[in-house]
């Protein structure tokens, strides 16, 4: 049997008008905590045009 795995998915849903720089520092501090904490794989969506969930393409 294999072991059993897990996975995040982040919509990056940031107010409008702050940092996308910032933003993206700390999306990426996030999944650092979820490397630290043993998920096996991230997702995170990337829309360029809401206006509200802006992340850069790193």
């Amino acid at each position: 049997m294999t072991d059993l795995k897990f996975g995040a998915f982040l919509a990056p849903h940031h107010p409008i008008g702050e940092n996308p720089t910032l933003q993206l520092q700390s999306d990426l501090e996030f999944v650092a905590n979820l490397d630290r904490l043993g998920v096996d794989e991230f997702w995170c969506g990337e829309h360029h045009s809401t206006g509200w969930e802006v992340i850069a393409s790193p």
